[in-house]
């Protein structure tokens, strides 16, 4: 157990590890694609249990962004219409 806490590669994957639970809330927000996601992140932020616990709350309850409304291109008939045979 000694050798486990004086080894280099422990310690970095634990912190990593940790780093990575830390700013979950932030991810599962950005891949939600939330609306208020500065909010979230500013929460995330914070150094304090109640931050976290508040925007990993906020990571699943905020709405989604909508994506913008795509338009079809209406299809406006001839002001005059033709003949069949291309006379009147």
């Amino acid at each position: 157990m000694n050798t486990l806490a004086h080894s280099g590669v422990f310690w970095a994957g634990l912190i990593a590890g940790l780093v990575l639970i830390y700013f979950l809330p932030t991810m599962i927000g950005i891949i939600r694609k939330v609306e208020s996601l500065g909010l979230l992140i500013f929460l995330n932020v914070l150094p304090t249990g109640a931050g976290w616990f508040a925007a990993m709350v906020m990571a699943f309850m905020l709405p989604r962004r909508e994506p913008p409304l795509a338009y079809a291109r209406y299809q406006y008939p001839p002001r005059y219409p033709q003949a069949p045979n291309g006379y009147w």
